[in-house]
């Protein structure tokens, strides 16, 4: 949705993969999904070497899955794709996080306590 978090798993139809390297370094890449499978969808991140999901709304059954599969799955998350990033490197994003969607990404601060 933009620069926003998709409201729901297995509906949004791109997914941003982001890699950090050891310097903090923050490379992104956007697949548009063809399939509306959610299936496709862990399969894609699975292949994709991802370690952790950070999603809006996810059906439970798929975060079940993705849980089985390996996967790090912070859900329920909405805000500006920046900030959450932003706390998700700080060590400071948890399931439930909701972040301002109006204004300016950017307004979330690294190395600040909540």
């Amino acid at each position: 949705m933009g620069e926003l978090v998709a409201p729901c798993f297995e509906h949004c139809s791109t997914m941003a993969v982001f890699r950090i390297d050891e310097s903090g370094e923050v490379d992104q890449r956007d697949y548009p999904l063809r399939s509306r499978e959610p299936f496709d969808r862990v399969r894609l991140l699975r292949d994709r070497k991802v370690d952790a999901v950070i999603c809006g709304g996810v059906q439970d059954v798929y975060e079940d899955v993705l849980r089985a599969t390996g996967f790090e799955v912070i859900s329920w998350v909405s805000g500006f794709v920046e900030d959450v990033l932003t706390l998700y490197l700080s060590g400071r994003l948890e399931s439930g996080v909701e972040l301002p969607t109006e204004g300016e990404p950017g307004t979330v601060d690294r190395d600040s306590e909540r």
